[in-house]
């Protein structure tokens, strides 16, 4: 098939105001789309809007949105439609997060979030643009999922159901629009250097067992692979690429490797009773905390 052309393009992302969002809004303004960034911090999105028109590329929308909040990815949608008529690539990106045991955790409104914006509202937001794609013949949703789908870790239980949640919907997705010439890409994304790191850090043993293994992916390499995945129609995108979809790949043999890592790392750990109560969300103190210190140590723009 022959390659989609992004130029003037209609380009809606969340999760744009830092990472790897905002990295590609970056890289699609280079590729001359017209772009709509989504994210909850408004000033961020206006400092980015600013960057990319001063560096020649078509003026951004900004359109700040909380999607943790139930019905905000509809009425984004909604209004995107009305003042644009549609939406060519619909990047899901934004990502939330809750840590704790999977019993302490439950169904708490942290949970509740985290599904919210790993879950919920992507598929709100595909809801409110894929139709107008399948009429006109053409388009790509893009859905930023992670490794987590296929593997475990203490106190990730319930986001990484989010992200399996939502491989799942993409892959049946994909195929319920091959038919209609709408492109799907899911992005797989191990380790990336991004703030999100500075929560993950946090946990003992990650770094060791994850990091170290998979390696750390920046930003502007994912966003490279994301514009080939689109531009090239491709399904899938792996970051950093061989380690990651090795991992992605086999799933039996990642699964007894990360038993063995918890076993030896959680195994020399002193029994906590924490354990039974403690519940850290998206806006916890502590995680909007280890997030600045990152953003701070690695001059985030």
């Amino acid at each position: 098939m022959a390659a989609y052309g992004l130029e003037d393009r209609r380009v809606l992302i969340t999760g744009a105001s830092s990472g790897i969002g905002w990295s590609l809004a970056e890289r699609f303004a280079v590729e001359g789309a017209r772009l709509v960034l989504v994210a909850r911090r408004r000033e961020r999105l206006e400092r980015l809007a600013e960057k990319i028109e001063s560096q020649g590329g078509l003026a951004p929308i900004v359109r700040p949105a909380d999607l943790s909040v139930r019905g905000n990815a509809a009425e984004l949608a909604t209004s995107v439609n009305e003042d644009l008529g549609g939406i060519d690539v619909l990047v899901n990106n934004a990502g939330s997060a809750v840590g704790g045991s999977v019993w302490a955790v439950a169904d708490r409104p942290e949970a509740r979030e985290d599904f919210e914006v790993d879950f919920w509202s992507p598929l709100a937001l595909i809801g409110g643009f894929v139709p107008g794609m399948r009429r006109r013949g053409e388009g790509c949703v893009v859905n930023v999922t992670s490794l987590r789908q296929v593997i475990a870790w203490p106190s990730f239980g319930q986001n990484s159901a989010a992200q399996a949640a939502l491989a799942l919907a993409t892959e049946t997705l994909r195929l319920e629009l091959l038919r209609y010439g709408v492109h799907v890409v899911e992005v797989i994304p191990g380790p990336i250097d991004t703030p999100v790191q500075g929560p993950t850090s946090l946990l003992p043993g990650i770094k060791e067992a994850m990091h170290d293994r998979l390696g750390t992916g920046t930003p502007t390499e994912i966003s490279d692979l994301v514009v080939r995945a689109v531009r090239d129609r491709e399904a899938r995108v792996f970051c950093p690429d061989a380690t990651v979809r090795r991992a992605y790949e086999d799933p039996a043999g990642t699964r007894r490797q990360i038993v063995a890592d918890v076993e030896r790392i959680y195994g020399a750990l002193p029994a906590n009773d924490a354990i039974d109560s403690l519940v850290v969300g998206a806006d916890h103190p502590m995680i909007l905390e280890a997030r600045e210190r990152w953003e701070q140590a690695h001059e985030a723009t």
